[in-house]
């Protein structure tokens, strides 16, 4: 906890760290934004959102959207964890990092975590640089033209599920 408040103090969080995954990859996501903007976060803001957590971010003076999900994705069994909200039914997860413009399309995707032995295609640079471009609606609207990577078929498919919920 006490590193948590000495990294928010460092990147000038003007709040206190409210999402879990914010706190677990707040240098990943900083490297991040650093590398793309080539400029140190200048203030950074939840925002409220059903499924993920989102970022107000300000780098550069440019605003962007940050934001971090835990994408569900099935076991090689099948996808019964989306048929019910039992407990009992065991799904995998990945960590997800998307940078969104101020107009909401992709600037940067990256895969923080990924916890399954199936489904690491995913992780292909060469496949997460179709999504640069795109919008969110894209998604929702499956509009997208981005096809499912072999072998991470249902990974691969969560993904653009998560994409699509923000859609606002």
């Amino acid at each position: 906890m006490v590193l948590i408040y000495i990294l928010s103090l460092l990147f000038a969080v003007t709040e206190p760290l409210e999402g879990p995954l914010l706190s677990k990859y707040l240098k990943s996501s900083h490297k991040v934004l650093t590398k793309h903007f080539g400029a140190e976060i200048q203030d950074i803001k939840r925002i409220k959102h059903a499924s993920v957590e989102k970022y107000h971010v300000s780098v550069n003076d440019k605003k962007v959207h940050l934001v971090l999900a835990e994408v569900a994705a099935c076991k090689l069994g099948g996808c019964s964890i989306f048929v019910g909200d039992s407990d009992d039914l065991s799904s995998e997860y990945f960590d997800l990092l998307l940078v969104l413009s101020a107009e909401d399309i992709i600037q940067e995707i990256k895969i923080l975590d990924y916890f399954s032995d199936y489904g690491y295609e995913i992780n292909s640079k060469r496949y997460l640089k179709k999504f640069i471009g795109k919008s969110p609606c894209d998604f929702k609207l499956q509009t997208d033209d981005i096809d499912g990577i072999s072998g991470a078929t249902i990974s691969s498919s969560a993904l653009e599920s998560i994409i699509s919920q923000l859609c606002e």
